[in-house]
């Protein structure tokens, strides 16, 4: 089964197809989602109404990281075992 996200930035009108099997990552359009079947075209419409309404959907992600370079994701990233104290 494929795999896709949609990924949009805070303060940015653009969304990106991610199409984790093929390793690219696109400009989301109608014409992109009904070449991938990721979603129906019509959905370029509910996310947008969503977005400008303040909300943010997480699904089927466990990590996300924005930053403005590699180094900076690098040198400003660290873990933190939330089972540490758990005995």
């Amino acid at each position: 089964m494929a795999k896709y996200f949609i990924i949009g930035e805070a303060n940015s009108n653009e969304l990106w197809l991610v199409d984790v099997d093929n390793r690219t990552v696109e400009p989301v359009t109608d014409a992109a989602l009904k070449k991938s079947n990721a979603a129906d075209p019509g959905f370029i419409g509910v996310i947008d109404k969503a977005r400008k309404n303040g909300i943010t959907t997480i699904k089927g992600v466990s990590v996300a990281v924005a930053t403005s370079s590699r180094t900076d994701a690098k040198s400003d990233s660290f873990l933190v075992n939330p089972d540490a104290g758990k005995k």
